[in-house]
């Protein structure tokens, strides 16, 4: 096996989050986005690495509302508008979330977090989508 194509078989399981799309065509737009920006940190399967794990952001944001508020603002903002904390339990922010607000569109950050909620964090598909305000 070539240099090459090892490079680029270790890139794609970096940035894959789980082969088969989501049935919904938001969630697959989310997987995406998230496979292009969000898994450098959170990890191609949502495990985890320099950014935490995501099976908790169902547990952590209960209402869809404040994880797009999380995805929008990232934690500099946050701490400045909102809280030092986030999330129903407080957490204190030590890492450094960067705000998506000025690189994806409002519905791109819904159908990220839809996603995640959807394929880490243990919502249906249909639930993560209404929730979000997505279809």
């Amino acid at each position: 096996m070539g240099a090459t194509t090892l490079l680029l078989m270790m890139w794609s399981a970096a940035c894959a989050s789980e082969p088969g799309p989501p049935a919904h065509p938001d969630l697959e737009a989310g997987r995406e986005t998230y496979g292009r920006l969000c898994s450098v940190c959170h990890g191609g399967t949502g495990e985890g690495g320099v950014g935490p794990a995501l099976s908790e952001v169902v547990a952590t944001f209960p209402n869809c509302d404040a994880h797009l508020q999380w995805i929008s603002l990232g934690s500099a903002r946050w701490r400045t508008e909102v809280s030092s904390t986030y999330g129903i339990q407080e957490k204190d922010i030590t890492g450094a979330m960067p705000s998506f607000e000025p690189t994806l569109t409002e519905a791109q950050i819904r159908q990220v977090a839809a996603f995640e909620r959807s394929r880490y964090g243990g919502s249906s598909q249909i639930e993560a989508v209404t929730d979000c305000g997505l279809g």
